[in-house]
Formats: structure tokens, sequence, C-alpha cells
């Protein structure tokens, strides 16, 4: 084990790069905010010294050449995610890139292809992994047997979009499909441990503040006989993010509640209606993710959410939005 801080850089200080900053604080013990990169100069120089970053960059190849970076984290648009992290990869650096991975499979397939040809690690940020709510879930899996109907609604309220990227389709990908589909998706498969053989989906729009979806509703079939439906909302108030678990001998249910704190969660887990936790999510869920990167960085191993794992949902994702874009059912051939 290296007794060394691991050296991290933050590649966007947008809004969830706030989480991922704060994460880094509250593992000092193990991690060291070295550089800062954004565009707008004023805005890496402000975060660089609010959190002790010895370096500001508004180029994000400035920061990749700076050699007291070994790992970063990506907190750019969506579109940003695949062309960065290559450049990431190539300069040896270990990655951590906010979800989606990407736009598409093929970009992911590039960017694993990447990683693993210059030996660095390349985790995705599924945040949601890292909750004890979650952590119980899979505990308790056996509990209630083999789970064959999963069902999860992630239903948000947006009234204009926090950033200016969302308003693009080009740049977000569609919209809700991949900002809160991805979440979805990743729990599914991370919980049946299969892909689903067929797809359907259906999207629209309530608001003209952006050109992509901001409701959809997609269904998963899967050969050995699970279903699966994810429900996506930027229009609910209140909020409302359930997912609900169903086996031979029973149910489980997780309620994540938006706590005060930024991008803050407390959970309620209840096994055949019984509450077996409650309560606020402490350490965040960044943080426990974060942990889990500079593990991996430390022991030199394949960390959850790996970019290879991850892929498995962009394959779905891709399959999804193909299927409201071509209004018809998607096979995919499991691998």
């Amino acid at each position: 084990m290296r007794s060394e801080k691991i050296k991290i850089g933050i590649i966007g200080t947008g809004r969830i790069a706030t989480a991922h900053l704060e994460a880094i604080m509250n593992l000092k013990e193990d991690t060291i905010l070295t550089a800062v990169c954004d565009q707008k100069r004023d805005l890496a120089e402000s975060t660089a010294e609010k959190f002790g970053a010895g370096n500001a960059y508004t180029d994000f190849h400035d920061l990749l050449k700076d050699p007291h970076v070994e790992a970063v984290i990506v907190c750019l648009p969506n579109y940003l995610h695949h062309s960065v992290c290559l450049e990431a990869a190539k300069a040896g650096k270990h990655i951590l890139v906010e979800k989606p991975m990407c736009l598409n499979t093929k970009e992911a397939y590039e960017m694993t292809s990447e990683a693993e040809k210059q030996n660095v690690i390349l985790m995705v940020g599924q945040c949601r992994r890292f909750s004890l709510a979650m952590e119980k879930v899979q505990e308790h899996i056996e509990d209630i047997g083999t789970p064959f109907r999963l069902d999860i609604q992630f239903l948000v309220e947006f009234p204009q979009p926090p950033t200016e990227w969302w308003r693009s389709s080009e740049k977000a990908g569609g919209l809700v499909t991949l900002l809160q589909g991805s979440h979805s998706v990743d729990t599914i498969l991370w919980l049946l441990k299969k892909l689903p053989s067929r797809v359907v989906g259906f999207v629209s729009s309530q608001k003209d503040s952006w050109e992509g979806e901001d409701e959809a509703n997609f269904l998963f079939y899967f050969d050995t006989g699970e279903l699966a439906s994810v429900h996506l909302s930027l229009n609910t108030s209140p909020y409302l993010h359930e997912t609900l678990v169903i086996g031979e001998r029973g149910s489980m249910r997780v309620f994540e509640y938006p706590t005060e704190k930024t991008f803050g969660f407390s959970y309620i887990l209840k096994l055949n209606n019984k509450t077996i936790l409650e309560g606020e999510q402490v350490p965040s869920l960044y943080t426990n993710q974060l942990k889990e990167f500079v593990s991996a960085i430390v022991e030199k191993r394949t960390p959850m959410a790996s970019g290879k794992e991850v892929t498995n949902s962009m394959i779905v994702l891709d399959a999804m939005r193909k299927s409201y874009m071509e209004n018809r059912v998607v096979s995919l051939k499991n691998k």
C-alpha cells in the first residue's frame, strides 16, 4: 500500500464538480487536489484558491501535461467526455468520468480500449451504487429470492436548464434518457447481472427550454423472463426516486430523498414492507465513489463501475434511444 496521496486534477468546474471537490476534501488523508481546469479563467482560479489546488488551467491539455496530476475527474458536458477521456488516457492519467460515460457505445468502446492500451483506470461516476441503501439491497437480495421484476421511477423537476449545454440535444445526447436513464439502467444491469434482449421506449417533451426529451418510459424484457421498467421525468414535483425489486419470496423498495446539502441524499429501504434502513447518506455518494476510485488506483485493480462494465449500460441506452427514434422494439444480442 502506497503512503503518498493520489494527486487529482478536476476538469470542469460546473455544478456537479462541487460534489467531487467536496469528496476530495473529505478524503484528505488519501487525496490531494493539485490542479483545476475551466475555460473561464476566473472560475478556474477561484476554485483552485477555494480548494487549495496549486495550479489553475483554462486548457485541459495543459492540465494533462502537469506532472503533479496522476488522476483526473472529468466534470464536462456529455458530448466532451469521449474526446477528453481519450486524451487523458494517452497522457497516462487515471480517469473518473461523470455519467453518462459518453454519448454512444462506439465512443465507450474507444474509451475503454485506449484506457487498456495505456494501462490506466477508467471508472464512470455511477454514484447511486455507493449508497448504504444499495449496499444493503445487494446484501439482502437473496432474502427475496431471484429477482424477476425491477421498476425504477426517477422523477425530478428542473424549471429551467441548470446549464447551457442541456438546451442542445446534440450536446446532451437527447436529454433525460442519458442524464437520468444512465443511473437507472446501471442499477438494473448491476442487480440483474445481464443485458435485456428487447427494449422499447416512448418519450415526449413538456418544455421548449431544451431540444431533447424531458419525459420517458422504457420497458425491458430479458430472455430468462425478467422484466424491468424505467420512468424518467424532468417536470415532476415533489421529487420521486424509487427502486422496486421483486423476487419469488418478497420485495425490496428503496426511496431516495434530496437533502439541503449539495448533492446530498437520504434513503429509506424496506424489505417486505419492513424498514431496515433509514437516514442520511454519510459519507456522501461522491465520497464513497472517490474512495473506490482511489483504492483501485492504489491496489492496481478494476474498480466498481469500470468503463468496461458501464459500456453495457451504453449498449442498452443506445437501444433505448433507437427505440423511440425509430418507434419500434429493439432487439439486443446478449454477449
